[in-house]
């Protein structure tokens, strides 16, 4: 891995417009949803939704809420919710985090009764939850970093409340990613144990995400599993929101 300065986060990382993903099974490329997320600018910083709708009935819902520093350049995420919702609207599974108090709430349904973790943690400066880790490295790209590695944190419920060191791999050029149809820059995800990775590595999951060099590193797709331990879900950006994308509408 290459060492590399860390790239100035700026207000500009926050322009995400409203953009349509198809969900993927990745093991098949068949479609298994649909999904939409954005970026709303507000007062101080900017507010990210997110929504799955899964074909049979179930739900995702995320929000994110991004402030800018006191000279209106640097983004940093400072809550963070991701809930998953069963077909009859109960909770599966849900994540929350006040990254400036530092409380952090994980509930898992998935076994069918209630487990509820709680704790409170000391997060880093650069720790980003969910879609938002999007943002950062849309800003290595813009920085022009390709074939280097980038570390950061993360906020995960794995299943109680964590905090991960992660290394953000950059391909070093880019590729047709066939399910996207175009050309795009692959990033890889992994968490950072730092000596014990050779030993730890290769049994953790990973995440690949792709962005388009010819459309201002836009990020285009993902594969990663939908929750800790949970089924693997590929993003792929609709052709129709790449078209609306480059028509400025």
């Amino acid at each position: 891995m290459i060492a590399c300065t860390a790239p100035s986060l700026s207000a500009n990382a926050l322009s995400f417009p409203p953009t349509d993903f198809a969900i993927l099974n990745p093991d098949t490329g068949v479609a298994i949803g649909r999904s939409r997320y954005r970026v709303d600018s507000t007062s101080d910083g900017a507010t990210l939704d997110g929504e799955n709708g899964y074909f049979d009935g179930q739900t995702d819902v995320e929000t994110a809420h991004l402030e800018l520093d006191a000279a209106g350049q640097q983004p940093r995420q400072v809550e963070f919710d991701h809930t998953f919702y069963n077909a009859d609207k109960s909770i599966l599974m849900r994540a929350h985090v006040d990254l400036k108090s530092g409380a952090a709430t994980c509930i898992d349904n998935s076994s069918g009764q209630v487990s509820t973790q709680s704790a409170t943690l000391s997060f880093p400066a650069d720790t980003w939850a969910g879609a938002s880790i999007v943002i950062p490295i849309q800003d290595i790209l813009r920085a022009g970093v390709k074939g280097a590695s980038r570390r950061l944190h993360v906020f995960n419920c794995a299943p109680s409340p964590k905090i991960f060191a992660i290394n953000v791999n950059v391909d070093p050029g880019s590729a047709v990613w066939t399910s996207y149809g175009a050309e795009a820059l692959r990033v890889e995800v992994r968490p950072d144990f730092g000596w014990l990775n050779v030993i730890i590595a290769p049994f953790v999951p990973k995440l690949h995400a792709w962005f388009d060099p010819n459309d201002g590193w836009a990020f285009v797709g993902d594969e990663a599993a939908r929750y800790y331990k949970g089924p693997k879900i590929m993003l792929v950006k609709t052709r129709d929101s790449v078209r609306a994308a480059r028509e400025g509408k």
